[in-house]
């Protein structure tokens, strides 16, 4: 017999599905009070959202200061999206003094839990030294592990990297990959990137 989940859980899932709109409309008014409940309650992913609804007012407020707290909560847990967000509170010095060591760290720690943005940000840091040593290696590392995840903005910045040859052997197939990947994705910087070079294989074409 399968085990039956308890009313506190229920609840935390009518307030993801509120959130999410899963089955039901999006309705963050409703979401709020629920996900703040269970917040209270110690539960991670709650604890994000309402860091969340409290730095975008989705259903409440905005309030930086209580979107930290709640995020700082889920983070200290593991969490890595609210460890994203702190990171970039203190890389754009949103509400906080901008930090980059503090970003890097962050960015490090939810990178190694899997999160595609926070490999793609770590992988710019590296590369261009921000809050740490350069590190192309690392740097490279972490943008193809992003890039596979299917961040379009990693999977943009290695085409650069192919494209222009920085660090790796230059490879326009390579390149071309990864920037059509980013481009159905809807990466504006990708599609004019193609668009451009399109349009310049044309003109080779013509002459």
């Amino acid at each position: 017999m399968a085990p039956t989940r308890s009313a506190q859980h229920l609840e935390m899932e009518e307030g993801r599905k509120y959130f999410y709109g899963i089955r039901r409309k999006i309705n963050y008014r409703k979401a709020f009070p629920l996900l703040l409940a269970d917040a209270q309650k110690g539960y991670v992913h709650a604890q994000y959202l309402v860091g969340y609804a409290y730095r975008y007012a989705l259903g409440t407020k905005k309030d930086l200061a209580k979107s930290r707290k709640w995020w700082a909560a889920s983070a200290k847990r593991g969490h890595p999206g609210a460890i994203f967000n702190l990171a970039l509170d203190y890389d754009l010095a949103r509400g906080v003094r901008r930090n980059l060591r503090k970003a890097f760290d962050l960015y490090q720690k939810a990178a190694k839990l899997g999160d595609k943005e926070a490999q793609c940000n770590l992988a710019i840091a590296y590369l261009d030294g921000a809050g740490t040593r350069r590190d192309f290696r690392q740097g490279l590392h972490w943008m193809k592990s992003a890039a596979r995840q299917g961040d379009s903005k990693a999977q943009y910045n290695l085409a650069r990297i192919y494209l222009e040859g920085e660090g790796v052997g230059r490879s326009m197939k390579t390149a071309l990959s990864w920037l059509r990947k980013a481009a159905r994705l809807r990466h504006s910087l990708a599609r004019r990137l193609l668009k451009s070079m399109r349009i310049s294989q044309l003109r080779e074409l013509r002459k």
